[in-house]
Formats: C-alpha cells, structure tokens, sequence
C-alpha cells in the first residue's frame, strides 16, 4: 500500500464528492443475499459485473441503525450461501485496531504519544537514527522503519510472539529509512504490537480480544483466514480459491498486529461506531474522547491507523486492507456522523473495482 494507497483512496473519495448517482444494479437474481435489501442488492450486482464471489458491506451511522448486506457465496467453486455471520479478513484495516489498544495504554498512563521508543522498549538494540521516534511516529509509519521480513521464517514460526519480537528487534537496529518522513510499512504496527505485549504482559491477540473485541460485543472476530463452514474462501488474483487448510492462507501471524483480523460485518461495524463516537466526542466502552482526541490530533496523511484525508476543510478517514487474497476498505466521514465498510474475498483484478463502485454507492446514498 503506503504512497499508492494515499493516492487511490484521494482520488477515489474526489471523484464521490462531484458525481451524481449513476448506479444501476442489472437482474442479478442468481446471487443469493443476505441483510438489508438495498445494500444486498447493491452488493450482488457488483459481484455480478466484477466476477468476484462474494462481498459485505455496511452504512455505520451514529443517527440511525446500522444497515448491512451480504451477497454471494463461498467461492467460484462452492455456491453455498454466505450470510451476515459469514466472516471477511480485513487485512490492513486492522492497524486501527491496534492504534485503539495503544491509546487505550496511554489513557491508562503506562505511556504517552509522545514517549521515545528507547523508554517504552528498553531491552532492545535501538538504531540512535531513531532515539526521537515516538509512540505517534510509529502509529503514523513515521519511524524511517522498512518493510525487510523474512516472510518465510515467519510463516514457519511456532511461537508468533517470539517471531514478531525477534522482527521488530532486527527492524529496530538498523532504520533503514528516514526517521520522521512517511513510508508505510507493517513493521511499524509489530512495533506497536510489541509495545502492546511489553506493557500489558500478555500477547496481542488476547489483548485485541479483551480490551476490543469483548467489551464491543465483536464476539465473530478472530485471527487469520476464517475457517468456518459458511466463511468465504480468499482467492488468489487468478480467481483461484484457497482451501481452509491450505498451507498458506494469510499473512504470518507474528504480522498480526498489522493485519490478521478476520470479522462479520456487523461486528467491524460494532467497531466503527466506536471510533466515530470517538471522533464526535462521546466516550465510548473502549476509550475516552479525551484520549481518542490526542490519538488524531496529527494532522500528517496517515494517523492512528487511518489515512487521513482532507478536501475542502471536512476530513475524512479511509483505510484498505488486503493480504493478496481478500479485499476490505473502510471510510469514515466524522462529519456527517457516518462509515461505509466493504469487503470481498478476493485478489483477482476486479476485487478493487467491486469495492470502489460499491463504496461509491453507499457514499452517496
């Protein structure tokens, strides 16, 4: 992602704020749906005209109930229905996830945005490039830090703690960018995972489950690939479908911090919610307003695990996420009190068009 993802994300959300609504759904009565009928129906004749297997999608608002629709089905070789249980990785757009969890160590007071990675990490062999790095640089791909990641030793891991720890200490002795210049990278969120174990003790994942998932009622959440029975099948970007039990079926999970979440697309809306009540100033369940305030306080392109985007003084904040086998975005719009959540379990070529049109959709209705 990084730069081209700035720039998609710019130019998609120009091209919805001009254009009039020209949407037009053709007979897609084959692809069974599930949820609203509207955004269903929305969401079927995308995977019709992208041939992609399936896609969900919700409108988060904090005026109305949320309203979200399923279409489609497991894979291009199995024609069971999803429904709205049914469970979508959303890639990269769990780094806000783990944003949330820092800041909820800084409320706590454990930490601040500003401490220097040398007080909150000590035992690490730290670059001296990076001895002004802070807890904001690193949720903002700010640290100078590359993506170099033995993808393989990863994946072989046992012991993912262990793994992403070992990473985060070989990233951290040698910057290998420039500290305080912009450069997307998923090492920076396994720092951030990495500062999230150090303070609490625990692993990141029973962290994300505890102080996220539980108390918003995420309860279909979970890590890697979803392998359940009515879960869709990631597919590669040739259209081919990945078994549940394939060796590979997403990123390793030493990288989850970065990017492993896996929901239905009610609860990734349980999680929007929260973040615009946040954004509008109510204290919610997981933080406070006063915290979540400082969390967004930056005004760089990329802050607490969202691109932040501005056009014409209304700011809106977007992410993408994907593992090369399934799609998701997710767009936040503080102002109109709003989100639009989409994903489709696929690579293939028309997976980003499937999400721009239907994104494009919802945003304007």
């Amino acid at each position: 992602m990084g730069a081209r993802l700035l720039v998609v994300l710019a130019l998609f959300l120009a091209a919805c704020a001009d254009t009039e609504d020209t949407f037009d759904t053709p007979p897609v009565d084959a692809v069974p749906t599930s949820g609203d009928g509207k955004l269903s129906g929305a969401a079927a004749g995308a995977v019709v005209r992208h041939s992609v297997p399936a896609i969900a999608v919700a409108h988060v608002s904090l005026d109305e109930a949320t309203r979200s629709g399923v279409a489609g089905t497991r894979s291009h070789d199995d024609d069971t229905a999803l429904d709205l249980g049914s469970r979508f990785h959303l890639g990269s757009d769990t780094k806000a996830m783990t944003a949330l969890l820092v800041a909820q160590l800084v409320e706590a007071g454990w930490l601040a945005f500003d401490s220097v990675l040398a007080e909150v990490l000590p035992d690490m062999e730290i670059d001296p490039s990076l001895a002004a790095v802070t807890i904001s640089d690193v949720l903002g791909h700010r640290t100078g830090l590359v993506d170099d990641l033995d993808l393989p030793a990863l994946h072989e891991a046992t012991d993912a703690v262990a793994a992403r720890r070992q990473a985060v200490h070989d990233a951290l002795r040698a910057a290998g960018g420039e500290p305080g210049t912009f450069a997307y990278a998923n090492v920076n969120y396994m720092v951030a995972g990495v500062i999230i174990e150090e303070i609490t003790g625990a692993p990141w994942d029973e962290v994300l489950r505890d102080r996220l998932f539980s108390p918003l009622g995420m309860t279909g959440c979970g890590l890697g690939a979803p392998a359940g029975r009515l879960d869709p099948l990631g597919h590669t970007a040739g259209g081919e479908p990945v078994a549940q039990d394939a060796r590979v079926t997403d990123n390793p999970a030493a990288m989850g911090p970065a990017g492993t979440v896996h929901c239905p697309i009610e609860d990734w809306a349980a999680f929007a919610r929260a973040v615009l009540d946040l954004l509008a100033g109510n204290d919610t369940v997981v933080l406070t307003a006063a915290t979540a305030a400082d969390l967004f306080a930056a005004d760089h392109d990329y802050v607490a695990g969202w691109v932040r985007l501005e056009q014409g003084g209304s700011v809106t904040y977007a992410h993408d996420g994907s593992n090369t086998l399934w799609y998701a975005r997710a767009v936040l719009r503080p102002e109109r009190r709003d989100a639009v959540l989409v994903a489709t379990n696929s690579g293939q070529p028309g997976a980003v068009s499937a999400i721009e049109e239907l994104s494009e959709f919802v945003l304007r209705t």
